[in-house]
């Protein structure tokens, strides 16, 4: 089972409100393990990697597709090199200790060529973001479109994306496309895709000549932007712009100052966090709303590191929430699955004294707790028991069940164990995604039959 993929689909009712445009969803992206879209890519590359028994991985691109390729490369203890060019100061102060490669003192023809080269030299697994391993990307983040029309049941009007190399919004056209052949979607929805520099004139230049000039990708470069977004060669522009042509879509240029306006209001708004090189997707959508030109419908944004501020506390004793608000929000979290008031008593008990209990919250409200018990055993099993973890219904979608877990993980060194209902089949699809397997089943004995 892979950990990356089925982000929340977050329907954002404030914003709604404040823009009257019809239903708003974002995709939270940032939810995944190393906290961007391109886990979805990085997940699939190294087990790739694996399979044709590579001992390590040349990787280059922006910051959050190497971070993202680093961390499942760590997982199966693969080898990293990270080349460095002229120019790339930036992967000296993100990358250090993580395998940098100096090139800079070498003459070639192109990054491509070189990082080629030396993965062919080293026989390790290339990885160089939009120009190898295209169709395995595109194949890998269809399933991010599967995600969003089969949870909004397939009535979509707009999807809005950041254009970097292109690869996102052609994976969003072919699974658009074969939900259309099957019948599932009668008519496509339109693909937004928010961009920088002078993006929005060369697409128009493409739609009226249906050709790419050489200078036009001089819009694209940004010395700010050049972190995160590697500038588009001409054979990747022209598939780009072809897939927002039979989408009836549209390419929007964004400046410093729409930007800084869109994260703003996310964390306002919704309270979700996402870095201004990443807000290009929200930031067409706001602007076409400023401009008024929007119509009601459905509309589906993805943040390719967008998550919610969340804040996870770690109680220590009573004095700071009571015992008995501790054992009124735990049962009303969990619902269907909650214990007596006495076990639930218990179990609290044990956690304050010997374990550990997470509040999560925001802006001061209460939406999630995690109660972890110490069972007191060093070897025969986990230390640590997940007893309880709820959250409030309004949070749905938000990750703060993720949120806690995580953090769980975090206080316990992993030295955790947990139960789950066999019918909750939501908790064991993210318990699995977190790290946890299905070891035995629990029997508890109740009396002679």
């Amino acid at each position: 089972m892979l950990k990356s993929g089925k982000t929340p689909l977050l329907r954002v009712h404030k914003l709604e409100k404040l823009f009257d445009v019809g239903e708003i969803y974002i995709k939270l992206e940032g939810v995944n393990p190393a906290g961007h879209k391109h886990d979805r890519i990085a997940e699939v590359l190294v087990r790739d990697a694996i399979a044709h028994k590579y001992k390590g991985i040349v990787v280059n691109g922006s910051v959050s597709y190497i971070n993202s390729v680093l961390y499942y490369a760590d997982l199966e203890s693969l080898d990293i090199v990270i080349p460095l060019f002229k120019g790339e100061r930036w992967k000296t102060g993100k990358f250090k200790d993580k395998g940098i490669l100096d090139l800079r003192s070498l003459k070639y023809g192109s990054q491509l060529e070189i990082v080629t080269k030396t993965a062919e030299d080293k026989n390790y697994y290339l990885a160089a973001e939009g120009y190898t391993n295209i169709h395995i990307s595109q194949i890998i983040l269809e399933n991010l479109t599967d995600e969003i029309v089969t949870k909004l049941n397939y009535k979509v009007d707009a999807i809005y994306t950041q254009l970097s190399y292109g690869y996102t919004l052609t994976s969003i056209h072919n699974s658009l496309l074969k939900k259309w052949m099957n019948g599932e979607i009668e008519k496509f929805p339109s693909v937004i895709c928010g961009t920088w520099g002078k993006g929005n004139a060369a697409f128009k230049n493409f739609q009226r000549t249906k050709e790419i000039k050489n200078n036009v990708l001089e819009g694209f470069r940004n010395e700010e932007l050049s972190r995160n977004h590697i500038l588009l060669d001409k054979g990747l522009l022209e598939q780009t712009f072809l897939d927002v042509n039979e989408t009836d879509g549209k390419i929007i240029s964004i400046n410093e100052e729409l930007l800084k306006e869109s994260v703003e209001i996310l964390r306002q708004k919704e309270h979700i966090k996402i870095n201004k090189q990443e807000a290009y997707s929200f930031a067409a959508f706001y602007k076409l709303v400023k401009e008024k030109k929007i119509k009601k419908g459905r509309h589906v944004i993805i943040l390719n590191e967008g998550k919610c501020v969340i804040n996870v506390e770690n109680l220590n004793d009573y004095d700071e929430v009571s015992k008995d608000k501790l054992v009124k929000l735990t049962r009303e979290y969990l619902v269907q699955y909650s214990d007596s008031v006495l076990e639930t008593e218990d179990a609290i008990k044990n956690a304050i004294d010997k374990g550990f209990i997470l509040l999560a919250s925001r802006d001061g409200v209460y939406e999630g707790v995690c109660v972890i018990v110490n069972l007191g055993f060093e070897e025969f099993i986990p230390k640590y028991h997940l007893a309880y973890i709820g959250a409030n219904k309004a949070s749905k979608g938000r990750g703060v069940g993720t949120e806690l877990i995580q953090r769980a993980i975090d206080l316990t060194d992993g030295n955790l164990s947990l139960h789950v209902d066999l019918d909750n089949k939501g908790a064991k699809r993210l318990y699995k995604k977190l790290g946890f397997k299905h070891v035995y089943n629990r029997m508890i004995y109740c009396g002679e039959v």
